[in-house]
């Protein structure tokens, strides 16, 4: 949208009903989001306590909570798609084509409205963010307990894992007492 574009952004009166029905979405993602980031969160409780039920019932929880979110988030494009159309048949479009953004959909709106729709994305847009901190964090502790299972794992096995000068395909017959444990016992 033009600098044009922006100076007649007052004479475009936007459906307020689309606008409702966007801030009422936007509420409605961020509920989502922080209720995923509440199950991040037990998640997290979880691989630090090692308590594989716990996990178990964070993970299947927050799967609801994603289709839950992806609803959300499929009526919101919707919504935005519907807003564009309208603001292509009062004659604005975007030159490069990229989709509307909240920030640039704010200078149409009146005061108000303006206000509460950043208000609301930004609301989100922080939700999201520490919701994806958590995650990553969930997701090297997962790593870490994984090296050390495996680590436990050739501990007990004797295992030493792969080697890289060897012949290929040749197996190395084990003795009995290779690892820490005693086969036989």
């Amino acid at each position: 949208m033009g600098q044009e574009a922006r100076g007649e952004a007052a004479a475009i009166s936007l459906s307020p009903h689309l606008i409702k029905e966007l801030l009422d979405i936007l509420v409605s993602e961020t509920d989502a989001v922080t209720a995923l980031l509440a199950e991040a969160e037990s998640k997290q409780k979880a691989l630090v306590d090692d308590d594989l039920s716990a996990l178990e019932e964070a993970v299947a929880r927050e799967a609801d909570l994603l289709r839950e979110f992806e609803s959300w988030e499929t009526k919101r494009l919707r919504c935005l798609a519907d807003i564009e159309k309208e603001l292509a048949d009062a004659g604005f479009t975007k030159e490069d084509g990229t989709a509307l953004t909240l920030q640039e959909l704010a200078g149409f709106l009146p005061e108000r409205d303006k206000a509460r729709l950043l208000e609301h994305g930004d609301k989100l847009r922080e939700v999201s963010f520490r919701l994806r901190e958590v995650n990553l964090l969930n997701a090297d502790l997962l790593r870490h307990s994984l090296t050390l299972t495996n680590y436990c794992l050739s501990l007990l096995t004797g295992d030493t894992g792969q080697t890289i000068y060897g012949e290929p395909g040749k197996k190395d017959r084990p003795s009995y007492q290779q690892g820490r444990l005693d086969a036989r016992a």
